[in-house]
C-alpha cells in the first residue's frame, strides 16, 4: 500500500465516525471532525514534499491514529478502551461539556498517551532519537490545525472570543491546556518505552493512562469559576451536535 494509500485509509476511518456521529446526533464526532483534517494535511504535505522522511513519518502517522480509530472501535463494542479514552468518550452522555471541553478530552488522551506509546512502537530502542523530527512535524500539523479549528469555534458561539480574556480567572487546567506541554510529556514517555522490556512499558503505559485520565476529569469538572465560565459558554452553543460537527468539519476542508 502507497504513502496516499495509507493516509487515505485512516481519512475513510475518520469520515465514518463522523459520519456515524452525524446519524446520532453525537459530540463524539467533534473530535473525529478536527481530528480528520490532521489527515488530510499530511495527505497534502506528502503531495508537496515538505516532510524529511516522508516513509517514517506516514507509518507514525498511521500508527498514531490507528489507537484512536481502535479505542473508538472498542468502545462501539461494548468493551474498554484505555481509562482516558473513557473519560473522553463518557462526555458525550453528558449534557454540559462544552464543544472547547470535548476537544481538549479528546487532545488530552491521544497527545499525552497515544502519540509516546506510537513513537515508541515506530521507533523502539535506540531508534527512537532518529524519530524525532518526525514527531515534531506531526505536532506542527496538529499545532496548525487547532488555530484553524479555534477560529471555527467562533461560529459555534460568540462566547468563545472571551475565553482567552477570561482564561485569566478560570481553572488554567482547562483553558491552557498546551500541545506544546502534552508533546513534551509525549515524547517523555516514547523515549521511556523505547528503552523498557515488555512488562516495563505496560507499567509505564498504565501509569501514564491513570494520570492522562485524572487530567481528563478535571477538564471535564474543572473549578467553580471555571464550570461557572464554560457553562455561560455552553448555553450559548449551537444546540444540535450534528450542527457542530459539520462547523467542525468545514473547519478542516
Amino acid at each position: 500500500m502507497t504513502d496516499s494509500q495509507e493516509i487515505d485509509r485512516v481519512a475513510e476511518a475518520m469520515q465514518s465516525i463522523v459520519n456515524k456521529s452525524l446519524e446520532r446526533n453525537s459530540a463524539t464526532g467533534y473530535f473525529a471532525a478536527m481530528y480528520l483534517g490532521v489527515t488530510r494535511e499530511v495527505k497534502s504535505g506528502l503531495e508537496d514534499n515538505i516532510f524529511t522522511t516522508p516513509d517514517r513519518l506516514v507509518k507514525l502517522t498511521t500508527v498514531f491514529a490507528q489507537r484512536y480509530i481502535d479505542a473508538w472501535d472498542l468502545h462501539e463494542a461494548g468493551d474498554q478502551p484505555t481509562e482516558s479514552w473513557q473519560v473522553a468518550f463518557g462526555a458525550a452522555n453528558e449534557w454540559r461539556p462544552t464543544v472547547l471541553q470535548h476537544l481538549l478530552l479528546g487532545m488530552n488522551a491521544h497527545i499525552s498517551l497515544d502519540l509516546g506509546i506510537a513513537s515508541a512502537e515506530v521507533a523502539p530502542g535506540d531508534a527512537i532519537g532518529d524519530l524525532r523530527t518526525d514527531f515534531e512535524q506531526i505536532n506542527d500539523v496538529l499545532a496548525r490545525l487547532v488555530d484553524t479549528v479555534q477560529g471555527r469555534l467562533n461560529r459555534v458561539s460568540p462566547f468563545y472570543r472571551l475565553v482567552d480574556h477570561l482564561g485569566g480567572s478560570m481553572d488554567e487546567t482547562v483553558i491552557n491546556f498546551s500541545i506544546a506541554r502534552a508533546r513534551d510529556e509525549a515524547w517523555k514517555l516514547a523515549t521511556s518505552l523505547a528503552a523498557a522490556d515488555e512488562q516495563g512499558a505496560a507499567q509505564q503505559i498504565s501509569q501514564q493512562d491513570r494520570s492522562v485520565a485524572q487530567l481528563g476529569t478535571t477538564i471535564l469538572r474543572p473549578g467553580a469559576v471555571a464550570s461557572a465560565g464554560l457553562f455561560t459558554v455552553r448555553i450559548t452553543e449551537r444546540r444540535r451536535p450534528s450542527a457542530i460537527i459539520e462547523i467542525l468539519s468545514a473547519a478542516v476542508n
